[in-house]
This record gives structure tokens, C-alpha cells and sequence, in this order.
């Protein structure tokens, strides 16, 4: 496949538009990711006694006796009960429309955590749905629903009822989170770091910022979200299905047609053996899943090789999202202002891309391991600084937090690379689905983690744990870096199955010898089809991971 690939264009015009239609739609899914933090921020508001009308005279000013006041004091007596007041003339939030002050503090958490709940939700749907309905059908029923559940949100009638689209919210964006990779099917093995690497998603988290202070409105920010959505579902009529996803499920015309749409777009040829190697490949997956059963998340644990490059993914996700809130943590505001420290933290993520493509193409396992290496001794060094200063916010620990996140940062792109790479065309979306399920784990269990003990150096004590064995992990995962895209799953039954076709096909003229090994099988093609075009003047490979 990766030849074929190659031959009509692995980077040209239909790549990009791909990426316009589909990668750049990360800016909106940044935005709607975090709007919680600027939708939920609390105004200034008074208590006032249940008979007054509005705030006025004495009691709209910062310094009066009721301003943040749970309970309201007439003459040395606390009123039972006390009608809040919010200032909504600059900003209206969540906490302003449905009180989420005092009694109703703990609220706020439960929203968030009710989101994140979503996403988790919503990853590890679409990683069955990817793999069973199709990549383009996924991605974008979870654009369509992204949009119109950031339109009817703003009917809320109370926090319960905000709660329950949040939660349907988070569930698009964990969704197409697992699918958004997917144009990396399209595109060849030497230009994949680079388009996993471009930074939409920060873009987009950059731009929450100036649009929360020119839209003080939470329901505003929502339909501005919601509008930005809907230029992509264009996309429909544009992005076609994932060729391999289709050639693994016996869908030969369809696969042939697109092959074809790339090559008339990119403006080259498609090679005259194309249809033999696409049958070639459902012929494959046809003998070695006998039915073409629907792989499941239990698929990606069957076999050693397969379970141990789940389980270092996997472990390497949970601790790289609780170092990422450690790392946070340590980071004070750079300034005093909400918008501006929000966007400086995040902008920073934007410097990650040169850094990550420089990374990346030294190897995936290094791309990887080394920034998590590098951010372990940052930690280390904060350890140091801590136990010989008496301050906890030091300039040197806030240099060595930042630092800290950035390469954290860079090898979390390596990260959503190599989890691309390792797994087959049938599971890739689940094994990416379940990784992000347990990034969203890592994501809730964080706060309990850096909240155990009241230590200063507990933080550091623990990220430089994580990071260390999380970056030792990454050293155990197989490279990937310029190697074709493994399309099929081999286990030890069917794998004599294919040794023993192999060995028909030998005797039959076939080019061989075929390899057999613990990593791939190559499949090759017959000498008339080598020798009926000139770009196949070798055997090519259907790639199998075994």
C-alpha cells in the first residue's frame, strides 16, 4: 500500500487539501476543549438582602461589607438567605447565570470532570467506530454533532442541563481526537512527522484567549464555536474514505476509485498492477480473519508482540497526562491577568513544532524518549533547588517547569506518531482510541496523584518517577520511523495459514523469498505484474504486523 501510495502522490494537492478540510478543524476542537476556562470564570458579585431590588449606592463597590459574601449581616443578625447579584454588564459566564457561588461551589468541578468524562466516553466509541463504520463517517458525525450541540447549549435552563451538553460536547471532541489522524493514511512515511507535527490545535487554544475578551458571553463563545465547525462539514463531499480501511474490507471499487482521484488530482499516473495489489491485500486479511470478523479493543492484547507495544503506549500516555498537570502546576502565573498568562503558556506550543519534526526524524522511540529523559532531569534539578531554598516559586523552578512542559510537549507529538505507526490498518483506530482513553484516566486520576502529600518536592518526586519510567517505555516500543504502514494483523494461528501459502505461491512463479518473522510479512507480486510498469520494478508489500 505504501507503494502505491508513493506512486500517485504521498504529498501533493489531494494531501493538502486533506489537511485543510480536515487537520486545520483542529483549531475548533482546541477552542471548544478548553472554553470552559474562560466560560466559567466567576465575576465580581454581591449578596444582598432578600427585599432589595438591584445592587446600587454602597453595595456595588469591592470594598462593601456584602461583596463575596456568602451571608449577608444587618444590625449584628445573618439573614437565613440572601439574593446574589452578579456584575454581568462586562462578562457573563456559567457562574453568573446559574449561581455557582458558595453552596454551589463544588459545581464547578463536577462540569469539567463531567467533560472530561465525555471525552474519555467519546474516544473510545470512536475507536470501535472508526475501525468498524469507517474513518470519514466518524470523524464527521462528530463534526456535525460538535456543532449542533454548541448551538443548543445556549438553551440551558440550568447547570444540569449545561452539565448534559458539555458531556455530549466532550464526547465529539474525544472522538475526533481518535480519528483526526487519519489523513496520516494518505500520506507517505517521510512527510507523516511533519503533518502530525503542524500545531492547529495550539492555534486554536490560542485564539480562546482574544475571543473570550471580545465575547464576554458564554453562550456567544459557544455559537462562535459552533459557526467555526461548520465550514469543515464541506469537507464531506471532498474527503474521500481511508483507501486501506476499504481494501481491508473486501471494498475493491471504491478503493481502486479513490487511488485513481488521488493520482488525477496530484496529477500523476495510477501504476497499471494496482488493482492485483489492493485484491492482494483483501485476499489477506480474507484468509487470515475468516469472515471478516469486527476487531475489537481486545484485538490490540492478542499476542506478546502485540500486547506489549499496547501496553507501553498505553502506559506512557497515563503518565505523560499526569505529568502534563504536574508540570502545569509548577508553572505560577507569568502574569497577572487571565487572558494573557493563558495565552503565553499556551503559545508556547507553537514553538514545539520545529522542535518536534527535528525530534521526530532522529526516530519515533528517540522522538519520544528523549524529551521525557530531558524533562526528568529538569525535575531532578528542581529537587535540588527545593530541599537548598526555602521558596517554593522560585524563578529557577518556574524556568525548570517550563522547560519541563515544553519537552513534555514535544514528546507527547511523537507520541500520537508513533501510536499511529504501530498499529494496523484493521485496529489503528481502536489501539489510538484506547490510548487516548487512558490519557483522559491519567487526566482525572492527576489532581488525587500531586494532592497525596503536602510535601514541596512531592510534585518533583513524582513527575521524575513517571517521566522516567515512561521514557524507558518508549524505548521498548519498535521503530517506526520510515517504514511502511502495517495494514493486517497475523496471530500465531494464521500465521502458518500464510507460511504455507507462501509456500504454494513460491512453486507457483511468485518472486520470493517471502519473509516471516515476529515483525512483518512481505507479500510479493508475480513478474508479469512486476514487469507490466515500469514505477513496480520490484516486489511490493503488503505490510502485516504480526
Amino acid at each position: 500500500m505504501e507503494e502505491l501510495i508513493d506512486a500517485v502522490g504521498s504529498f501533493g494537492r489531494f494531501q493538502w487539501m486533506l489537511i485543510l478540510f480536515i487537520t486545520i478543524s483542529q483549531i475548533t476542537f482546541g477552542f471548544s476543549m478548553l472554553i470552559m476556562t474562560f466560560a466559567m470564570e466567576i465575576p465580581d458579585w454581591w449578596c444582598l438582602a432578600p427585599e432589595s431590588d438591584s445592587i446600587s449606592g454602597n453595595f456595588t463597590n469591592k470594598t462593601s461589607f456584602n461583596f463575596k459574601k456568602c451571608d449577608v449581616i444587618v444590625d449584628n443578625v445573618t439573614l437565613p438567605s440572601c439574593r446574589r447579584e452578579f456584575e454581568t454588564s462586562i462578562t457573563s459566564t456559567v457562574v453568573s447565570t446559574f449561581d455557582l457561588v458558595c453552596e454551589n461551589e463544588w459545581i464547578k468541578p463536577v462540569l469539567t470532570a463531567v467533560q472530561m468524562g465525555g471525552v474519555l466516553v467519546g474516544a473510545l466509541l470512536a475507536g470501535q467506530a472508526g475501525d468498524t463504520i469507517g474513518r470519514k463517517k466518524t470523524i464527521y458525525l462528530c463534526m456535525l454533532l460538535h456543532a449542533i450541540f454548541n448551538f443548543t447549549i445556549i438553551f440551558s435552563v440550568n447547570w444540569e442541563m449545561f452539565a448534559a451538553f458539555r458531556f455530549l460536547i466532550g464526547l465529539t471532541i474525544g472522538g475526533y481526537l481518535v480519528i483526526v489522524v487519519y489523513p496520516l493514511e494518505f500520506i507517505g512515511m517521510h512527510r507523516r512527522a511533519l503533518t502530525v507535527a503542524l500545531p492547529f490545535w495550539h492555534i486554536g487554544i490560542c485564539l480562546l484567549p482574544p475571543a473570550a475578551f471580545l465575547i464576554p458571553d458564554w453562550k456567544y463563545l459557544h455559537l462562535v464555536c459552533g459557526g467555526f465547525t461548520l465550514p469543515f462539514l464541506l469537507g464531506w463531499f471532498f474527503v474521500p474514505e481511508s483507501m486501506r480501511w476499504l481494501a481491508t474490507k473486501d471494498n475493491m471499487p471504491e478503493a481502486l476509485e479513490i487511488l485513481t482521484r488521488i493520482a488525477k488530482i496530484n496529477g500523476t499516473m495510477v501504476p497499471t498492477n494496482a488493482e492485483s495489489v489492493l485484491k492482494k491485500l483483501s485476499e489477506m486479511e480474507k484468509q487470515q480473519n475468516e469472515g471478516l470478523k469486527k476487531y475489537t479493543y481486545l484485538d490490540i492484547y492478542r499476542g506478546l508482540t502485540m500486547f506489549k507495544t499496547t501496553f507501553c503506549i498505553q502506559s506512557i500516555w497515563f503518565c505523560v497526562e499526569v505529568i502534563k498537570y504536574g508540570s502545569i502546576v509548577g508553572v505560577p502565573d507569568l502574569v497577572d491577568n487571565l487572558y494573557l498568562n493563558f495565552f503565553i503558556l499556551n503559545s508556547m506550543g507553537i514553538l514545539l513544532f520545529p522542535l518536534a519534526v527535528w525530534l521526530l526524524a532522529k526516530g519515533r522511540g528517540k522522538g519520544v524518549s528523549m524529551p521525557l529523559f530531558i524533562s526528568a532531569i529538569m525535575c531532578i534539578i528542581g529537587i535540588i533547588i527545593q530541599e537548598a531554598t526555602d521558596t517554593d516559586k522560585s524563578t529557577a523552578i518556574t524556568a525548570l517547569s517550563l522547560v519541563a512542559m515544553l519537552n513534555v510537549g514535544g514528546a507527547t507529538i511523537g507520541l500520537f506518531l508513533i501510536t499511529f505507526e504501530s498499529y494496523p490498518t484493521v485496529v489503528r483506530c481502536v489501539g489510538y482510541g484506547a490510548a487516548n482513553v487512558m490519557a483522559q484516566v491519567g487526566g482525572v486520576v492527576a489532581p488525587y496523584v500531586f494532592n497525596v502529600s503536602k510535601n514541596r518536592i512531592a510534585p518533583f518526586v513524582i513527575m521524575s518517577v513517571l517521566l522516567i519510567l515512561s521514557g524507558i517505555a518508549g524505548l521498548f516500543l519498535k521503530e517506526t520511523k520510515d517504514m511502511a504502514l502495517p495494514d493486517l494483523m497475523v496471530t500465531n494461528e494464521t500465521r502458518n495459514k500464510t507460511k504455507q501459502t507462501m509456500e504454494e505461491e513460491e512453486e507457483g512463479g511468485h518472486i520470493g523469498p517471502y519473509q516471516v518473522g515476529s515483525k512483518a510479512v512481505i507479500i510479493d507480486i508475480t513478474r508479469d505484474q512486476i514487469s507490466s510498469d515500469n514505477k513496480f520494478n520490484e516486489a511490493r508489500e503488503l505490510n502485516t504486523y504480526l
